[in-house]
């Protein structure tokens, strides 16, 4: 099945950075594009043809509910959206069941959450092309809801067995089953290259011979993870301490937080959490 192409829909492009880093780090997807108002979403589905749409409901302009509905009525059923929000109304998950979502994610969430999201919809986008008709009235509720989501295992059918990655299995499945891992576990500050080497029974080397395919090291997929947790907590509407965030996303230190912070996106959390004045971040500690 050819990588299905996602739109993100995000009015903070911070925010839409990280949702794009989510995204391209779950195998089988690309990211088409990113629309910062609900105006240019419904331009960019018309033009680029995207499979998916990360949607966010509060957007400048057109609403996200009405980015929906005009997606609806324009596409069909064509275009698989999952909402992505802070909105966490009844009436907002209503009006979006009824114009049929695929999910619905409220911030913040994690990559693992997102990826058994979008591996869902593979999923059953795969189920529905492959045949005319289904077996029995239980094929008939896996598709219609979504309880792939539930049934989704740590790893895919697809990924290799310990056995095989001792057998010599290539290393780009043994760095997605590592991606894997990280995202499950990389917010202890127990995790550690060795912890995950031991994990996979591999040897660190190996790991790293893995990642180095991909022009990065484990240590900066670690990291970038830990940073995306941070960040999320950041948006959370939980009132949190740099120091609460900083264990919750496994780093040693709310310096150590900074610099990773600053290596990922420029700029250090308090900065990029600015925009954002519904919950502040004390860093004095």
């Amino acid at each position: 099945m050819a990588a299905l192409r996602v739109l993100i829909v995000d009015d903070d492009p911070m925010v839409a950075q990280l949702h794009r880093m989510f995204v391209e780090r779950t195998p089988g997807f690309i990211v088409t594009g990113i629309a910062s108002t609900g105006e240019a979403a419904v331009e960019m589905v018309q033009g680029d043809r995207p499979d998916v749409v990360l949607l966010d409901l509060q957007l400048p302009g057109i609403s996200g509910i009405d980015v929906l509905r005009l997606l609806r009525t324009h596409h069909g059923d064509d275009v698989d959206v999952i909402a992505v929000t802070a909105d966490r109304r009844a009436s907002s998950v209503a009006q979006m069941r009824m114009l049929g979502v695929a999910h619905y994610l409220a911030k913040p969430f994690s990559l693992r959450e997102l990826r058994s999201r979008l591996r869902s919809v593979a999923r059953v986008r795969s189920a529905l092309s492959s045949r005319q008709s289904f077996a029995g009235q239980s094929e008939i509720d896996e598709v219609m809801h979504s309880e792939f989501v539930a049934d989704i295992p740590p790893s895919r059918p697809d990924d290799p067995t310990d056995q095989e990655i001792r057998a010599g299995h290539p290393l780009d499945l043994l760095r997605e089953r590592a991606d894997l891992a990280i995202s499950e576990q990389a917010h202890s500050m127990d995790f550690t290259l060795h912890t995950l080497a031991d994990s996979l029974h591999v040897s660190a080397r190996q790991l790293q011979r893995a990642y180095a395919r991909d022009g990065r090291s484990v240590q900066d997929a670690i990291r970038d993870h830990r940073v995306g947790v941070a960040a999320m907590l950041m948006l959370g509407v939980e009132r949190l301490t740099a120091t609460e965030i900083t264990r919750r996303s496994g780093f040693s230190s709310p310096r150590s937080l900074r610099r990773a912070f600053q290596d990922v996106h420029g700029v250090p959390p308090a900065r990029w959490r600015a925009a954002h004045a519904t919950v502040e971040i004390d860093e004095s500690e």
